[in-house]
């Protein structure tokens, strides 16, 4: 006996799964942008700078992963 259908635990997964990648994708992206006017000399700058492009490749890795487990990529 399952709790519920399949097709509603896939489509679960995905939107948690697609949707916090996709919003981390647009946060990181709002601070960088918030960050290009800075000097990327600074240390601190460039760390940040570091770890909003990172945090974005992630959300990019997620909401593709998302797009492959429904069959929307091909792999």
């Amino acid at each position: 006996m399952t709790i519920v259908p399949e097709g509603v635990f896939h489509w679960f997964l995905t939107l948690v799964t697609g949707g916090f990648a996709g919003l981390w994708v647009i946060h990181d992206l709002v601070f960088l942008i918030r960050l290009a006017g800075a000097d990327r000399r600074d240390p601190l700058v460039a760390d940040k700078w570091f770890g909003y492009v990172l945090g974005m490749v992630m959300g990019l890795i997620g909401v593709l992963g998302a797009l492959r487990f429904n069959g929307v990529l091909a792999g």
